[in-house]
């Protein structure tokens, strides 16, 4: 196709890549997979998590499934209270 700037025609203000960019820009996609994999071990470590908090908090009814703030507040609200009956 025909480029204004006169890359690929010989011309003299043709711009031309580097083979620096060429290796770079492979490399990108391989390190791109790589994060979004161990994003995906995060999530699933941080989701797995809170599943095995949700089956120790007490709830009514027993089987609702609390969001993720819902889940750190009550857990907290019940630690302090189990501390509580500890102290008395």
């Amino acid at each position: 196709p025909f480029r204004a700037d006169g890359e690929g025609f010989g011309m003299p203000g043709a711009k031309r890549r580097s083979g620096k960019s060429r290796g770079r820009l492979a490399r990108e996609p391989r390190q791109r997979h790589t994060a979004n994999a161990r994003e995906r071990d995060r999530t699933n470590s941080v989701n797995t998590a809170f599943t095995a908090l949700r089956t120790l908090i007490p709830t009514e009814p027993a089987d609702r499934k609390l969001s993720k703030i819902e889940t750190l507040r009550l857990a907290s609200s019940y630690i302090s209270h189990l501390g509580n009956v500890l102290l008395l």
